[in-house]
């Protein structure tokens, strides 16, 4: 792979791990599009391991298992911690439909790099699988954890502006377990929009019952946005439901108004929390394109 913005993994080698023969399948051809040389599919954990040992993959995309085809966080805490692993530090996706933050939360403790939620697109793939490999972080090896290291180089997430208070806590004073904390929240956060950009895509004019599904999507944004305390994602989906709310299961309802605001809403969520001016302009301009649309609407 060489240097610079350029991505060429056609040296490289990449596992997906999926009891699902479909699921698995769209996997592996999203890595053959990206450039990879080689792609393996493994249905078990078992192949799986198999595959750790005798290929080395360069990547690792796994579906979160706990049936048949072995229990997935067991498979990567074995990649991490097992002496017959060739590189204990590959980079781990999980790659689900699960989303839940329990589920984030554990599959980061057994060592996961990233939580991504399906559907995902090529070129997101891509772009986290790009940044993992060109840019991996630190391995962390201790007694309660191996993987890796889940304090980011970035500042506190939820930073809105300077810190003017005595009390406030600079950035560099961030201990580990708050940015643990900060990432699980980001992941989070990706998860539910990706749910909300699967239920969308779906949706039709005059669909009244998918136009339900992606409410309650936006609603459990919402809910998200404000638990973790991200006042620009709870504003923006916010304006969503707002204007999904005025609709109603309708005709009136547009489908591509609302992929629109899905797309600035995954630009949001992929933004740093430095660039709070920039989230916050993203956020400020759905309510403007609600207003408009809205509007427009009443006019008619």
């Amino acid at each position: 792979m060489s240097g610079g913005d350029h991505f060429d993994p056609s040296s490289l080698t990449a596992l997906v791990l999926d009891e699902n023969h479909y699921e698995r399948g769209i996997s592996l051809d999203q890595l053959r599009a990206m450039g990879f040389g080689r792609v393996i599919g493994a249905a078990n954990s078992m192949e799986a391991w198999e595959a750790v040992r005798l290929s080395n993959p360069h990547v690792i995309l796994m579906e979160w298992l706990d049936g048949a085809g072995g229990d997935g966080l067991d498979f990567a805490r074995r990649v991490r911690k097992s002496e017959e692993t060739p590189n204990r530090a590959v980079p781990m996706f999980m790659l689900t439909t699960r989303g839940s933050e329990r589920d984030v939360a554990l599959a980061r403790m057994a060592g996961l790099d990233g939580y991504l939620r399906k559907p995902i697109s090529a070129l997101a793939l891509q772009q986290r699988v790009k940044t993992v490999i060109a840019n991996p972080q630190p391995f962390v090896v201790t007694a309660s954890y191996v993987g890796p290291c889940r304090r980011r180089r970035r500042p506190d997430l939820n930073y809105l502006g300077p810190l003017r208070r005595l009390d406030d806590v600079a950035p560099e004073q961030l201990v580990q377990g708050d940015a643990e904390e900060l990432d699980l929240k980001a992941d989070l956060a990706r998860a539910r929009v990706a749910a909300l950009e699967a239920s969308a895509r779906e949706l039709k004019p005059g669909d009244a019952k998918q136009a339900r599904v992606v409410y309650r999507a936006v609603q459990d944004l919402v809910e998200v946005g404000e638990q973790i305390g991200d006042p620009s994602l709870a504003l923006g989906a916010r304006e969503m439901a707002r204007y999904l709310q005025a609709q109603g299961a309708t005709d009136r309802l547009d489908p591509e108004v609302v992929r629109t605001h899905v797309a600035a809403l995954h630009q949001m969520v992929h933004l740093p929390h430095a660039l709070c001016e920039e989230r916050q302009r993203v956020a400020t301009s759905l309510k403007r394109m609600v207003d408009k649309k809205l509007k427009q609407a009443d006019a008619a």
